[in-house]
This record gives C-alpha cells, sequence and structure tokens, in this order.
C-alpha cells in the first residue's frame, strides 16, 4: 500500500479519487437515511461493527460483511460523509504508512509475520496472488517486456512481487510510502543472498505521486506497473503523469487489477476500520487521464467491467 487517494464523486478535481455514479446529497436524504442505520432494524449490525472496531479480522461471512458496510455507509452518508472526500495529503500519507498498526487487534510482530510471508498465505488468498502474478507477467510479455529489462514498481508493500520478478531475472526497483515496507523488502534480498541467489532488485522510500523526483538520479525504466495500490494514493492521477516520466520513450505502464467503481462501497467497512481510503475507478476516468498525459496505445486486458466490479487491468505506452 503506498498514499491515498482521492473523492470518487468527480473526475474533473486534481485531488479527487475516479467517479462512481454521483449520489445527490440532498438535506431530506441523509435524514432518511440517518434514521435508518439508527433504528432497531440496523441495531444488529451496529453490534457486529462494534465487535468489528474491537478486531479486524473478526470472522464474518459474506453476507455479515455486507451487513456491516450497509450500517456503515447509510449512517456516514447521513452525515454527509459518504461519499469519501480527502484534502489533506499529509494526514492521508501519515495514514497509509500506519496501515497495518491502525488495524484494531493486530500487533506489530504479527503484521511484519504476515507480511514477510505473502502471497503464500493459506487457502484462497495464495490462489488468488499467485494467479494474479501469472496474468502480470503475461502482461508484461504482452508488451514486449523481458529479463533483463528494467521494472518500476509503485506501491510495493512487502516487496513480494519485485522478489519473483528479480528471480525471473529482471532488474526491478520497488517504491513505497512506507518505510516498513522497505525494510521488509531488504529483508527479502537478505534472503536470497543468503542462499546464494544473485538477484538485481532495490527498494526505495517514495510516494506514488513524486516516484519521478525519488528516481531521478536513475535512468529511465522500461515499464512502470503497479497492481492494487494505484486506488491507494492521494492523488492518482499526478500518479500516472509522476510515471510517465519515468518512462524511456517507449516504455509502458501497466496498471493491474485495480479496483471498479463498487469497490469504494465494497470495502467502506475496511476503510474505517483502517482508517485509510478505498476507492474504485471508472474505466473512461483512466483512459481520458492516460491520454491527456500522453500515453499511446493504450489497451484494455480486460474487456468486461462485469457491472462495476471486475477489476481494471489496462497498459499503455509512452
Amino acid at each position: 500500500m503506498q498514499g491515498m487517494s482521492g473523492n470518487p464523486t468527480s473526475s474533473k478535481n486534481a485531488e479527487t479519487g475516479s467517479a462512481f455514479p454521483n449520489i445527490e446529497k440532498t438535506g431530506f436524504c441523509r435524514k432518511i437515511a440517518r434514521a435508518v442505520s439508527d433504528s432497531a432494524l440496523f441495531a444488529s449490525n451496529r453490534k457486529l461493527y462494534e465487535e468489528n472496531l474491537k478486531n479486524w479480522n473478526l470472522p464474518l461471512s459474506k453476507i455479515q460483511k455486507l451487513r456491516v458496510g450497509s450500517y456503515l455507509i447509510l449512517r456516514d452518508y447521513g452525515d454527509g460523509l459518504f461519499p469519501p472526500t480527502f484534502t489533506d495529503q499529509q494526514a492521508a500519507y501519515a495514514a497509509e504508512i500506519d496501515y497495518h498498526l491502525n488495524l484494531p487487534g493486530m500487533e506489530a510482530d504479527n503484521v511484519s509475520d504476515v507480511q514477510l510471508r505473502k502471497p503464500f498465505w493459506h487457502g484462497s488468498p495464495v490462489r488468488k496472488y499467485l494467479t494474479d502474478f501469472i496474468k502480470l507477467t503475461l502482461a508484461l510479455e504482452h508488451c514486449g517486456i523481458r529479463p533483463p529489462q528494467r521494472l518500476l514498481e509503485l506501491g510495493c508493500g512487502g516487496g513480494w512481487m519485485a522478489e519473483f520478478l528479480g528471480l525471473m531475472k529482471y532488474s526491478v526497483l520497488g517504491t513505497s510510502i512506507a518505510p516498513h515496507d522497505i525494510g521488509s523488502g531488504q529483508k527479502r534480498i537478505d534472503s536470497l543472498k543468503a542462499k546464494g541467489v544473485e538477484v538485481d532488485i532495490g527498494f526505495r522510500v517514495a510516494p506514488m505521486e513524486t516516484v519521478a523526483d525519488a528516481t531521478s538520479d536513475l535512468d529511465p525504466f522500461d515499464a512502470v506497473f503497479v497492481f492494487e495500490a494505484l486506488h491507494h494514493a492521494f492523488d492518482w492521477r499526478k500518479s500516472v503523469d509522476s510515471s510517465f516520466a519515468c518512462l524511456k520513450p517507449g516504455g509502458w505502464l501497466l496498471i493491474c487489477n485495480e479496483p471498479n467503481w463498487l469497490h469504494t462501497f465494497i470495502s467502506y467497512r475496511v476503510a474505517k476500520l483502517s482508517k485509510t481510503h478505498e476507492i474504485g475507478f471508472v474505466r473512461r476516468d483512466i483512459i481520458e487521464h492516460l491520454k491527456r498525459t500522453g500515453f499511446r496505445n493504450i489497451e484494455i486486458l480486460e474487456k468486461s467491467p462485469r457491472f462495476g466490479y471486475k477489476p481494471h487491468w489496462i497498459v499503455a505506452q509512452k
């Protein structure tokens, strides 16, 4: 995770995130929403959320997650807080850096252990992440990017993708806003060295919006990729602009597995628990900004939006 994203209600404001169908904030509608959220009908949902506040990883069924999320959206809509808006960049950065530490019921040592084991978590997560990693490698091949070409990753988290790509003999620089992410990445490098495996990977602290400044001492990259992280950037448009500046002529930007507009609703519960932003994108907003930035040969690798649920896989050439 990296920085935070902006307001998902408008595609025109430079400090906002991507648009989803506009919800008119009339006083009457807000009053009705707040009354419903406070009613006996939602009493069990409120109780579930109070329990979830003590333990972010509280075992909840999909129905229970839907119930809690519906309660929160109605409550915050009634208070004029939903759809979310974000204006304080430094506060957003601080929340993102402390994301794991903000999760109720999670200790710092446990967080580090979980991060370093990623993607090898039990059950469906390991299947999901490994499947997505294969899709990323296929996207790189589709763009003609092969080892040992140079890759820049935005929002690298604990660095597992950089590690895997390094093992494939790509040259990779992972970036994150969080210093502890860079520390985790270095541990991955140390582990490989201890096994006698030589890789060309490194990590730097850098918000997505200013990644070009943070890497100005380096030669331009063959490709920049972001996986499930652009929707956490405080200003995703500036992040795209900065990525453009990092690329050599003919280089590629790969936007991978970024959530569609329904994510704003689906993940609102998690956003409240972690005090961070979880917004989704409308595809046309991404495409339009890529064109304004100067990208060409824009390709949508996943064609069907599936009613705003299916994630975006988009590549564009400088």
